[in-house]
This record gives structure tokens, C-alpha cells and sequence, in this order.
């Protein structure tokens, strides 16, 4: 099963960001219905750590260390705030407030993961919420390279003033991914699928979550 733990942003919030997105949608920037990709928002989150693929054996023994890392971990304020891409691929919201906090669970998140001889990614963390992936992008194009099908420039500086209201995260959620062929019809929940314009579509399903007690 394919794993990974995240933060999910309350309604409040959820409901401010469809805004800004909606409100993108009508205006007049080019290529951002025809070549955006766009999350649904049952599935927007805070990604902690990405585990990919894990066995089902391990993932009992990172079930237990994470339950352990959620009780060390002190709840934190966050907010999302500004706009920025990677590379050619993908737009999404920055994350800002308690973000020491928030970057040592994820270090927390992976060590867990490394204890259970789970590989994970060996980058700097950067937390965000995914808004949407370019289509057309070809593999092998990395972080760096800022060409694309389309320039996400004037659409980042037209997110750029965004601001969420503040919220105190006190959870943290273990979830798995699974391709489905057919998108069902959008949800009013928060972790359901976001859609691929008319092919596979990703479903997250919660397996675990525990409440961060740590003082």
C-alpha cells in the first residue's frame, strides 16, 4: 500500500482556499482550465511525509511509531499563505505560522519510517497544499527548470495575496492512495479523490490518526 501522513486543514479553511481557486477559474489567465490539472477538495491536505510504497508488516510497526511521534509532538498554529510552483509542474499554497513545529514532525515522521526500513526522500521540507499539476509536462523535467506548457508565473503572482485564516492543527493523519478507474461525482467531505480530466483518479482513504498531546 502506498502511504503518507498529512495535516487536513479545517472546513473553514478548505472553504477559502475553494474561493481563491473558484474565482481563478472564472478570470482570464490563460491555459488555467485547459492545461491545469486541478485537486479536488476532498483530497487537500498538508503532506508531512510521503512513505510511498509499504508493506503491510511494516506499516503496522509505523502505525506504532507514529501513534508515539503524535504524543511528543506539540499541537501548532498554522495558516496558509502566498502562492508558489514547482518548477513547470504543479501550483500551490505556502503554509506559514508554527512551521519549526510543523518541520520537526516531519523529521519525526521520517525517522519513524526510517526505524521501520521504510525508504523516504532525503530533501528539505517544504509544506504546501497542491493545488493543481500541469498537463503535458514531460518526465525528467525537474524542479528547477522553469519552462513548461504553461507559464504558472502570472498565475502564482495572482494567488500571491492569499490568506487563510489561522487554525490550531491538533491531529495528524496516516492515509493510503489508490488508483481508481472512474472519478466518482464530487464530495462534500474533505479526503475523498481529485480527478485526472477524465482518466484515473486518486483515492484517499484515512487508515489511522492520532491527536498530538505533547506539551
Amino acid at each position: 500500500m502506498r502511504l503518507f501522513v498529512a495535516i487536513t486543514p479545517p472546513r473553514a479553511v478548505l472553504l477559502e482556499v475553494r474561493a481563491a481557486v473558484d474565482a481563478l477559474k472564472r478570470g482570464n489567465t490563460p491555459g488555467v482550465n485547459a492545461l491545469l490539472r486541478w485537486t479536488r477538495p476532498e483530497t487537500w491536505h498538508i503532506t508531512v511525509a510521503f512513505y510511498g510504497e509499504v508493506s503491510e508488516d511494516k506499516a503496522a510497526d509505523l502505525v506504532d511509531r507514529l501513534g508515539r511521534v503524535a504524543a511528543r509532538t506539540t499541537p501548532m498554529e498554522l495558516s496558509l499563505a502566498g502562492a508558489g510552483r514547482f518548477g513547470p509542474r504543479a501550483l500551490w499554497f505556502g503554509v506559514q505560522g508554527q512551521c519549526d513545529r510543523l518541520g520537526r514532525l516531519a523529521e519525526s515522521a521520517g525517522a519513524a519510517a526510517r526505524r521501520c526500513h521504510i525508504r523516504v526522500e532525503d530533501r528539505p521540507y517544504r509544506p504546501h497544499l497542491t493545488l493543481a499539476r500541469v498537463n503535458g509536462v514531460p518526465r525528467g523535467v525537474t524542479q528547477d527548470d522553469q519552462t513548461g506548457p504553461l507559464d504558472l508565473a502570472p498565475i502564482v503572482d495572482r494567488l500571491r495575496a492569499f490568506r487563510s485564516p489561522g487554525w490550531l492543527a491538533g491531529e495528524v493523519e496516516l492515509f493510503t492512495v489508490a488508483e481508481v478507474a472512474d472519478a466518482p461525482p464530487a464530495a462534500n467531505g474533505v479526503n475523498g479523490a481529485h480527478s485526472a480530466n477524465g482518466g484515473p483518479y486518486k483515492r484517499y482513504e484515512r487508515v489511522a490518526h492520532w491527536p498530538l498531546t505533547g506539551r
